[in-house]
Parts: structure tokens; C-alpha cells; sequence
């Protein structure tokens, strides 16, 4: 008896901390289909990117440390000063944000120094030097340097990725939401045709309402602050109006700490409901602010296990890229070594043309100075097919994230609305399809007992029955 209630105990306890459902991400992470999602949006991102540095670079570039510089200001209370330098704003803020999410993802493992001495010890000390909580807090100043000192290529690069990543990001959350509510999986097809009529209205206005909101907070403070300008009577409505003022920074608070905790649910809230843009807003903001303990242990469970998965898949990639560059460098340059000409420098060809450093970056570019105009070909397709390998890497981050922050949204609607897991919003097409599929399934079925053929009697088939038969008629198979 006691075995059965501990045992039942511990399933409920699993089931209340979402850790069976959460443990499920890394299956839904690496669906093909989802994993080909995210690495069109990151690829259409990185172009975005790269063509607004180049517009860019013709008023000249910037230092590559120049967010850390930054932040080292601002911790000392100190100016900031902009240098020049021949790095474009995009390339140096998805530099900083990269390191900051591998920081974030290995300080999140506990007990890391067990690994030290190893590749995963040498990944995680190269990259868990900050804590978890300075890892975020980097990340937001990296966002806030851009918007404060580049403005206008702010406004334009968050627009072109919130359009990508609203297309795309919606698309994952829907595979992911009719996978754990259905246990079905749908192709990319039909999920960009679920995203495409809520493109606009939906996916990409929920996380701009909280923005919305912010401004028009920001800009109401700001012009009653005008009305303390006025002499005398201005002093008199202003200091007995500013009880508002604070109780309008309050709400500005909750609202902003709220999008921060709840912003991951915009989406899914979308994909799972069919809901508008403001609906989904307000779910989250709800769940998060109803269940806030629940969300915070969703997302502590999530995060580690995110990390765990990302740290033994960057070790996997480089113990693989590792066993390709040892085979492939010895049949490269025989005896390890080749020479380069009337220098007569002795080198393995493969290090000049696919540098690498270490289990913390698997991949640097070559000094293309140095190679001739046919080892560039060479070196330009390794480039390809590496970098692919590392974008199918981010891209199943990505994937996990979506997936998780889909499954996270179904179980706080559990837990607030008492909503079943399987509950689910489907467009009539869909219906269309399911019923379909369902026909289909039941036509290839194995024929039921109605269906059997009945065996027919003698009378049935003209046989006159025989004087045995008086009492009944004898079947005939």
C-alpha cells in the first residue's frame, strides 16, 4: 500500500510540475519540418541584416566591442563614447546576442564543474563565465544600445525580423500545438496556411500591443510633466496629480515585467486558440500573472533542460566535425604536412583552408590572403557546408524554444482555465483534412465483423434441402 500511494505521489507530483510534458520538447525539437522553419527565418534574418550593414557601412563602421564597452560604462557610472570601426551595427549586436544566449544556456547547468577537464568543461568555462541573470541583463543592453545609438536602424531591423520570425515562429508553434494536443503531425504547407491569414493581424501585432501601450503610457506621463511648468497653479494640480503619475508607472512596470515573463506565449497563444492579437496578449499576460509561480517552474525546467540539450549537441557537432577534419586532413596532406612553395613553409593544407579553435568555436574564417584563387573555391564550399551544419544547430535552439513556450502555454491554460491538454482550435480546412485522413485510415482498416460477407443458406443458393434438413436450413461456406 505504501509503494502504491509513493508511486502515485511521484506521478503527481510529475505531472504537476510539467516535467513529463516538458521532457517531450526535444522530441518536438527536432522535427524536420520545424528544424527547416527556423533555418529559412535564420537565414532570412542574417541577410536582413547584412543588407542593412551594407547600407549602412557608407557612413562608416563601428568597433567590434562596442556593447561591451558599453555596458563596462554603464556599470561604472561612467560616458559612453561611439568609436568608429569596419564592423556594421547588425554583425556586432548578433555577435554580442549569440555569446550572451551561450552564456545564458551553459550557466543554466548545475554541477558543471564536474565536466572540467573535458570538451564540455572547456565549452562551459569558456561561456559560463556570467551568471544566468548577467547573461539576460547583457542581452537587454545589447537590444537598448541599438535602439538608443542607432535609432532608425533599430526601427528597420526589428520590423524585417519580427515580420520573419511572426511567419515562420507561428508555423513552429503550430506544428508543435497540433503534435501535443493531437499527436499528429502536419507539414509546413498546412501550418504557413494557418499563419497566413493571421500574419498581420495576429502574429505580428501580440508582441507589438505591449510596445503600444508602453508609448502611449510614456507619452501621457510626459505631457502631464508639462503642467508642472506652469507657475503656481501648475504646482498645485501637478503635485496632487502625481499620485497618478506613480500609479501610472506601476502599471507601466507590471505591464512591461509582465511582456517580459509572458512575451514567449504571444505566439502559441495564437496558434493553439485562433485568437486575435490583443487575446493572446491578455491570455498571457494572465496565466503569467495568475500562475506566476507555476510559469517561473515551467520556465526554471525548460531552461535547464534547454541547456542541457544545447551544450551536448554543440560537444556531439564538434566531436563529429572533429572526426571529419582528423581523416580528411591526413588524406589532404600526406604525412600531416605539405609545402607551400619557394618559402617551402610546411603546413597540413586542410588548417589553412578549415581553421578551427577548440570545442568554443568550431569554425573561423581563413585568411583568405593566403590562398590561391583555386584553394578559395575549396575553402568557400567547406565555409558552406560547415556553416549550414552550425545553422541547423541554431536552428533546432530555436525550434526547442517555440516548441517549449507551446507547450508551457497549454499547461498555465490548465492550470487557470481548467482547459483540457487536447483542447484545440481548428480552421474548417482543416477539419476538411482531418476527416479525410480519417477516411482514408478507416478504408486501409482491416474489415470489421458488420462487413464480414454473411454465409448463405441452401434455400438461399436454389439447393433444395435434404431430408436431414427438416428442423433448419444447413449453411453453405
Amino acid at each position: 500500500m505504501n509503494t502504491e500511494s509513493n508511486g502515485s505521489n511521484n506521478n503527481g507530483w510529475l505531472r504537476a510540475c510539467g516535467l513529463c510534458h516538458i521532457l517531450r520538447t526535444l522530441g518536438f525539437a527536432v522535427h524536420p519540418a520545424k528544424l527547416g522553419i527556423a533555418f529559412l527565418a535564420l537565414l532570412a534574418t542574417l541577410v536582413w541584416g547584412g543588407l542593412l550593414d551594407s547600407v549602412w557601412s557608407f557612413s562608416g563602421g563601428i568597433e567590434q566591442h562596442s556593447i561591451t564597452r558599453f555596458i563596462s560604462a554603464r556599470e561604472n557610472d561612467q560616458d559612453f563614447q561611439s568609436q568608429e570601426g569596419k564592423h556594421g551595427v547588425f554583425a556586432v549586436w548578433q555577435s554580442h546576442q549569440r555569446r550572451c544566449v551561450q552564456g545564458l544556456l551553459s550557466s543554466s547547468l548545475p554541477g558543471s564543474s564536474i565536466v572540467s577537464g573535458t570538451p564540455v568543461g572547456a565549452y562551459l568555462s569558456t561561456h559560463a563565465g556570467d551568471g544566468p541573470l548577467r547573461s539576460l541583463t547583457a542581452m537587454v543592453c545589447g537590444t537598448w544600445w541599438m535602439a538608443r545609438y542607432h535609432t532608425a536602424f533599430f526601427i528597420l531591423l526589428m520590423a524585417g525580423v519580427l515580420l520573419i520570425w511572426s511567419l515562420c515562429g507561428g508555423a513552429i508553434c503550430r506544428i508543435a500545438a497540433v503534435q501535443f494536443a493531437h499527436d499528429e503531425r502536419i507539414t509546413s504547407k498546412e501550418a504557413f496556411s494557418y499563419v497566413r491569414p493571421r500574419l498581420l493581424s495576429s502574429f505580428f501585432l501580440a508582441p507589438c500591443i505591449p510596445l503600444l501601450f508602453v508609448m502611449v503610457g510614456a507619452v501621457v506621463m510626459a505631457l502631464s510633466g508639462l503642467i508642472l511648468r506652469l507657475p503656481l497653479l501648475g504646482d498645485i494640480i501637478g503635485g496632487v496629480a502625481f499620485g497618478f503619475a506613480v500609479l501610472g508607472g506601476f502599471v507601466l512596470a507590471a505591464l512591461i515585467l509582465g511582456s517580459l515573463a509572458g512575451g514567449s506565449l504571444f505566439w502559441p497563444g495564437v496558434a493553439v486558440e485562433g485568437a486575435d492579437a490583443f487575446d493572446a496578449f491578455s491570455r498571457a499576460l494572465s496565466y503569467v500573472f495568475s500562475k506566476p509561480w507555476k510559469a517561473m517552474l515551467y520556465a526554471a525546467i525548460a531552461c535547464v533542460f534547454g541547456g542541457l540539450c544545447w551544450v551536448l549537441a554543440n560537444v556531439f557537432t564538434f566531436f563529429a566535425l572533429a572526426l571529419t577534419r582528423t581523416f580528411v586532413s591526413f588524406g589532404a596532406s600526406p604525412f600531416g604536412a605539405f609545402s607551400r612553395g619557394a618559402e617551402g613553409e610546411a603546413l597540413n593544407k586542410l588548417d589553412l583552408i578549415w581553421p578551427i579553435a577548440g570545442a568554443d568555436r568550431l569554425y573561423v574564417w581563413p585568411d583568405w590572403s593566403r590562398l590561391t584563387w583555386y584553394e578559395h573555391i575549396s575553402a568557400f564550399l567547406i565555409a558552406a557546408f560547415i556553416l549550414t551544419v552550425f545553422g541547423l544547430l541554431w536552428s533546432f535552439l530555436a525550434s526547442f524554444y517555440l516548441s517549449g513556450s507551446t507547450i508551457i502555454y497549454f499547461l498555465l491554460r490548465h492550470d487557470v482555465d481548467r482547459t483540457d491538454l487536447e483542447d484545440l482550435y481548428c480552421d474548417e480546412n482543416e477539419d476538411e483534412f482531418r476527416i479525410d485522413s480519417h477516411r482514408v485510415k478507416s478504408s486501409n482498416a482491416a474489415p470489421s465483423e458488420a462487413s464480414m460477407p454473411v454465409a448463405k443458406t441452401t434455400s438461399e443458393l436454389g439447393v433444395p434441402p435434404s431430408s436431414g434438413e427438416a428442423h433448419g436450413p444447413t449453411q453453405v461456406s
